[in-house]
């Protein structure tokens, strides 16, 4: 790939940051754009933002673009936003120094608007095109300035579909140890970008292939090989990483969920007559995945939908399903407030991801599914799954039955809507006043009658 141009067409998106290289070039100083936006280009993606680098010290930035919005934000090396655009002065003496210093060979490109041309001291257009992942220079060496880079690495993977240089894989393993010295929130913020790229799974391999998983998921380590059972031909790992994929991009939070969805098999295994199970392993799971990505810096919301979408993902609805029971499962849904189009993707991901069953559910079973769901929650339908659908409330039941404040409102409101999802035609404000009243009857003792 020498000699390649790109011409300014390519950015004409992002003019604000073309007119801060123009101005820094015009007035004498040496500015490229440089990084990810030159590799994007090269791999024919979209440009989300450019970053220019530049021999300008941050008080001339400063200095230079004292009618625009310009904030000093560098920390490990100094940068400069000016309207938005980063411009960071070059990490040593020169351009050619700056990109030896950076990650990734194709994060180390830069790209000059006056020639057009793509400097490329480290190959990394030849890694683009081979979809490659390689550390610049010496890997142990780029690990140890900043260990997030071994999580960078496999995230590309992920986002490429791509591969790691042999090379740099066994420095990953030599200094797999590092990744225990990154921040939760840097950890946690490369896994979501890694959840959104092209092949999630690939991040996982990478983090197993580069011994990092002890340090990260070391339950995931146990799955790794592990009998699937008699309804998969695939194994525990394998059966995790084909359900991450089986998700859309655009969920990457239930995407990681599907890649922890099954990690509490290896502990739960029950070797019966009929052959291997794993009782109660959503359940166990629940707890396990949350203590885990609280660990990795994921917030309470996060957490909470993760752990919750592998608690539930053993539900079913099919043709013999009552609809009383499909009241129970989005009851169970709406109280772990977790939206049963999400665990609805998770269970056709479960599904799908089985190479005994050839492709999982079939389009009718899909379709089955989805219309007992919306025969539920159809306005027409008189009955319901929570408590907001009842037809008396917290403050009927003390107005009108007596039920004293307290605690004793919410149980009683919790016994009609156990009703209700029995016998939906019983959800009217009379009927339900009137078994309230019965049901704190039946719990009184005779002499209090």
């Amino acid at each position: 790939m020498d000699g390649v141009k790109i011409e300014q067409d390519a950015f004409s998106a992002h003019g604000t940051a073309l007119r801060v290289l123009a101005r820094l070039r015009g007035r004498g100083f040496e500015a490229v754009v440089a990084g990810g936006a030159v590799r994007d280009c090269l791999l024919g993606r979209p440009v989300r933002e450019l970053d220019i680098a530049t021999d300008a010290h941050p008080r001339d930035i400063v200095a230079l673009f004292s009618d625009r919005r310009v904030e000093s934000v560098g920390r490990s090396f100094p940068l400069v936003l000016v309207d938005g655009v980063e411009v960071a002065t070059f990490r040593g003496e020169s351009l050619t120094e700056d990109l030896l210093r950076r990650d990734l060979t194709f994060n180390a490109m830069a790209w000059c608007p006056e020639t057009l041309d793509v400097i490329d001291p480290w190959g990394g257009m030849a890694d683009v095109k081979a979809r490659l992942v390689r550390f610049t220079g010496d890997p142990k060496a780029r690990i140890e300035e900043d260990p997030l880079r071994l999580l960078r690495a496999a995230r590309f993977v992920s986002e490429l579909s791509g591969s790691m240089d042999e090379e740099s894989l066994f420095a990953m393993v030599a200094r797999a140890e590092a990744v225990t010295a990154v921040a939760p929130e840097r950890i946690h913020h490369e896994m979501l970008k890694a959840m959104a790229g092209e092949t999630p799974s690939l991040f996982f391999e990478t983090l197993r292939k580069g011994g990092l998983l002890k340090y990260l998921f070391p339950e995931m380590l146990k799955s790794v090989g592990h009998d699937g059972g008699p309804h998969h031909e695939e194994t525990v790992w394998e059966h995790m990483m084909m359900a991450t994929d089986a998700i859309s991009p655009k969920f990457p939070l239930l995407r990681l969920a599907m890649a922890l969805h099954d990690v509490a098999k290896p502990r739960c295994v029950d070797q019966g007559k009929n052959g291997i199970r794993f009782i109660g392993h959503e359940k166990a799971g629940e707890p396990l995945v949350d203590e885990t990505l609280e660990r990795l810096g994921f917030s309470n919301r996060q957490r909470a939908f993760v752990s919750k979408i592998v608690r539930h993902h053993m539900r079913r609805i099919d043709a013999d399903t009552t609809p009383k029971a499909v009241r129970r499962i989005l009851r169970d849904l709406n109280d772990s407030e977790l939206p049963w189009r999400d665990w609805m993707r998770g269970v056709f991901a479960d599904g799908k991801a089985n190479r005994k069953k050839k492709g999982g559910y079939s389009l009718a079973e899909m379709r089955l599914m989805v219309r007992a769901v919306y025969a539920e929650i159809s306005a027409r339908h008189k009955g319901g799954f929570s408590l907001a659908h009842l037809a008396v409330s917290g403050q009927d039941l003390i107005t009108q039955v007596g039920v004293p404040q307290g605690p004793q409102v919410g149980i009683l409101l919790k016994a009609l809507l156990e009703l209700v999802i029995e016998t939906p035609e019983l959800n009217e404000k009379e009927a339900l006043l009137i078994e309230a009243a019965r049901l704190i009857d039946k719990s009184m003792p005779p002499a209090a009658r």
